[in-house]
């Protein structure tokens, strides 16, 4: 898996509405997280180690999820 494609289609699928993308690229970004794997860049700052990444990539994952769980929704 690249992290990092990953992360950036999850960023565009964001952006476009496009709530089976964003499902698919959090919950396998995410697996990839919990198995150890390396995350995606997400600041680019010399001086910040990769847990920083990680936590930032597992915060955006969960919020793209809670949004997509939200749209699908059944609303009264």
């Amino acid at each position: 898996m690249d992290p990092q494609a990953a992360w950036d289609q999850l960023l565009a699928a964001y952006a476009a509405g496009d709530w089976d993308e964003i499902e698919e690229h959090a919950t396998d970004l995410l697996a990839w997280l919990d198995r150890g794997g390396f995350p995606p860049m997400i600041i680019q700052q010399p001086d910040l180690d990769s847990d920083w990444n990680r936590a930032l990539a597992r915060a955006g994952c969960l919020h793209a999820l809670e949004i997509v769980c939200g749209e699908w929704s059944i609303k009264p």
